[in-house]
């Protein structure tokens, strides 16, 4: 069995751990769900449903920097549960790292490979330092003992009151974008800057139903119908975003925003999994000049490229059961080799625009 992952950064964020209070549930699988069961439902985001793919935040309690909706932000409070196979959560460890918040708040990784018991947080011979659970499912049971799904990740989890605060992710981005902006380093990027939050929302709502999920309903789409309008979705965006960036260094201009923390995950997996297996193959990423010059750019700036781990990203999707019907036999594909150190020359863009 593979060791669990590792933080990509070192953590000095303090991990306590209490037992579980009695009454919580221990370490077993959700109610009505016993090994050999079919699989948990653990997507982080899609909840794929004909040819529709909305939202999963159960969970949206608020963290405010006065802590008025009951969780104050404070450094070593909050624990960050996600894995580096999942897009959804890179989104939340890209800004957690360049804003400076892995000061702050702690870190759990999930094995990227999920099985019928769901996200696996420890091997059989540990638990998780910060809840004593091994699986993610305990850790919402734990918050509500009667919650049948979907265990998804990223969340968060509050030390102080032994509780999941929220498993939406745009929600977590954006509650750590302005709500901790006291605990941010020196110099950090202004990700959602206030005078350009509606532009922010409009871009990334375009690219999360034809990109970020558009690649999953292209890939579990159950006809042609289906399959052909998430594709022709899918592509025409991309083709856009191409001729976008070149104009622009990022998606608003020479500054990094949550924009592009949204679109950035699909990019990093696409040649190496949704072309391949979700059947996106009318081009590869590579095949785009700009789109791929800038997906190098960012993998190059702190957060995207460190918590791009494309061993764990095969993983995940090759082998996870979720994604079974797409994989049979979990083998894993070698390639393609791709070369994220090629040179993107993107600073000259932004040269040129400041000119």
């Amino acid at each position: 069995m593979p060791e669990m992952p590792q933080p990509p950064w070192p953590t000095s964020v303090p991990q306590p751990w209490q037992p579980w209070n009695q009454g919580q549930p221990a370490a077993h699988p959700p109610v009505g769900v016993t090994p050999g069961d079919s699989a948990l439902n653990t997507s982080s985001l899609p909840a794929i449903m004909g040819g529709m793919i909305r939202r999963q935040g159960t969970f949206t309690g608020q963290i405010t920097r006065d802590g008025s909706s009951g969780f104050i932000a404070e450094p070593g409070r909050y624990h960050i549960y996600a894995s580096l196979g999942c897009p959804w959560s890179q989104r939340t460890l890209i800004a957690c790292r360049l804003l400076g918040l892995d000061r702050v708040i702690g870190l759990t990784l999930a094995d990227p490979v999920a099985d019928h018991r769901g996200w696996r947080l420890a091997d059989d011979a540990s638990i998780d330092v910060v809840t004593g659970a091994r699986f993610l499912t305990e850790v919402y049971q734990a918050t509500d003992p009667s919650y049948a799904g979907p265990f998804s990740i990223p969340l968060i989890w509050d030390i102080q009151t032994r509780r999941i605060v929220s498993n939406d992710v745009n929600q977590i981005t954006t509650t750590l974008e302005t709500e901790f902006r006291p605990f941010h380093r020196p110099g950090a990027p202004d990700l959602y800057p206030a005078a350009r939050r509606r532009e922010i929302e409009s871009l990334a709502t375009l690219t999360y139903h034809t990109v970020n999920t558009g690649v999953y309903k292209a890939g579990m789409a159950a006809t042609q119908q289906a399959y052909d309008q998430a594709v022709e979705a899918l592509f025409t965006t991309l083709d856009a975003l191409d001729e976008r960036l070149a104009r622009r260094r990022f998606l608003l201009g020479d500054l990094v925003t949550e924009a592009d923390i949204r679109l950035y995950p699909t990019l990093a997996r696409f040649d190496a999994v949704y072309y391949p297996l979700f059947r996106c193959n009318l081009r590869m990423l590579r095949d785009y000049r700009y789109l791929w010059a800038y997906a190098r750019d960012l993998y190059g700036l702190p957060g995207f490229g460190e918590t791009t781990d494309l061993a764990q990203i095969r993983r995940h999707y090759y082998q996870s059961v979720e994604w079974n019907s797409l994989n049979k036999w979990g083998i894993i594909p070698i390639g393609p080799a791709v070369d994220w150190f090629e040179p993107h020359g993107r600073a000259r863009i932004a040269g040129l625009m400041a000119g």
